[in-house]
Formats: C-alpha cells, structure tokens, sequence
C-alpha cells in the first residue's frame, strides 16, 4: 500500500482541495491539520490506519498543497470548502481528527454534518476562553515580511517553541517548510478563526469525542477545559508524549484511535 496525493474537485469558487490518502475500503477518516501547516504532519498514521479505513489528510483552502481563492473570509467558509471535499468522497459517515486550529474546522464541520460525523478526535486543542483565545491569535500573528530577513528566522523560532527544545529534528523542518510555503497568506484563516467562538462550536457537537492529549505538550492544559464543553466527551493523556502526537509518538496514537473508535454513536 501507498500514500497516494490527488485533488479532490469541489464547486467552486474552491474547485478543489488536496489530499493525501490511502485505503480502498472501510469507514472514513478524515484528518484536519494545525494551521498554518498542513496534513504531511499526519503522514505517520495515515498508512497504518488504511489497513482498515479510508483516510484522507486534507489540506484546507489556502494551506499545505491546497490552492485559495480566499482573502479575508469567516472562519466556517474554510470549513464549508472541507466538506464540500468530504461531500464529493461521498462520505456518508465519518470521523474527524483534527489538531489545534484543525479541532474547530472538525466542530464546524459537525455543526453543518450532524450525525454524518460519528466521532471526533481532537488532538492539542486550542484555547477555548476568551483570553486565551486572543492570546493565541496574537502568537499566530501575521505575514510581516521584512528585508534582512529576521521574519524567516521569527517563523523558525514560533515552530520551535511549539514542538518544544527536544523536538524532532525532521518535524522541524517539515513545518518549517509547510509554514513558509503558505507564508504570504497564513495569516487570512487566522484572522477568520479570531472572530469564530470554538467553545460555542464545542457545546453543540453531539457525537463521541476524545480529547487526546501529549503530556509534553503545553496545549494539553486546554483540554479539561475543551472536554467539559462536549456531552460525554473524555479526554486521555499519552504521559511523556511529546507534540503533535500523531508525528512523535504514531503507535500511542493508534492505540489511543482504535480504542476510541470502539465507542459508538448514540442511536
């Protein structure tokens, strides 16, 4: 088996999104990238997984391979483009992984889905308060570039901070090169994420949800907090795991998702 890449048509004005996938058979899974990178940070678990399941990473609009067609629009547009995907699949039913900024495009897309989505994981969630929110769009900021080039070295400094100082080296500079590819634009989604209320989103999701957690992972303190927001949500932590879990730790990963997948939707 082979991680295969195609753009999958959508209508427009998006006309199509990128995937990475893998599997013929089985139910659907579909993985939502941090933003600003993309779904090669997914591209571990990917393959394992299709041994069982239909897995797609998909690239939202404007990120990892994906083209824009967007400037500065709302934050459910982004995930209204992702399901258009999804719809084209033919996904009937669904589960949605999604980490950080890819957890809110996961409760969007169930908002507009319901039950099509069956189960939802949710790896290093973002700040659901209102402080913590702006703090992390403030972090995130925007394109900024400069002539000596000191902002290159600002989005070096940014990814180290968030994978933390024993990071892997490959992780690293796959990000960096993920960040930088879209650098002229990343921050368009972001300023559309600033304006969109996840904790709203996260009380309205209906189906299983497990919060996932590396113990390493400073984002980890936002998930009790993200956890109480879902009805009979859980949430776990993977004690020693470094971030994003599906890249530093895939076996803990997988364990973690075939145990989850286990629990099955309310009838």
């Amino acid at each position: 088996m082979t991680l295969r890449r195609a753009y999958i048509p959508t209508p427009v004005p998006q006309e199509q999104i990128h995937a990475r996938f893998a599997g013929d058979a089985g139910p659907f899974v579909f993985f939502l990238h941090p933003w600003p990178l993309g779904s090669l940070q997914f591209q571990r678990v990917i393959l394992p997984l299709a041994e069982r399941y239909r897995v797609y990473g998909l690239d939202a609009p404007g990120y990892g391979m994906s083209p824009s067609t967007l400037t500065l629009q709302p934050f459910e547009e982004y995930a209204r483009r992702v399901l258009d995907a999804i719809d084209a699949l033919r996904a009937e039913t669904f589960t949605l992984v999604g980490a950080e900024i890819g957890v809110a495009v996961a409760a969007e897309i169930a908002r507009r889905a319901g039950r099509r989505v069956e189960h939802i994981l949710a790896l290093a969630v973002p700040p659901t308060d209102p402080a913590g929110h702006a703090a992390y769009i403030a972090e995130l900021g925007e394109a900024r570039p400069t002539q000596d080039g000191r902002h290159v070295e600002r989005v070096w400094q940014q990814i180290a901070t968030r994978l933390g100082p024993d990071a892997d080296p490959a992780q690293m500079e796959q990000a960096f090169a993920e960040f930088m590819n879209v650098y002229n634009r990343y921050h368009w989604g972001i300023k559309g994420y600033a304006a969109y209320d996840l904790a709203a989103a996260l009380r309205d999701i209906g189906c299983p949800t497990l919060f996932l957690s590396a113990g390493r992972d400073p984002f980890s303190v936002h998930a009790p907090a993200a956890a109480k927001l879902v009805r009979g949500a859980m949430h776990r932590v993977v004690e020693g795991a470094r971030p994003l879990l599906a890249w530093t730790d895939p076996p803990a990963f997988l364990s973690a998702f075939d145990d989850f997948m286990k629990v099955r939707p309310a009838a």
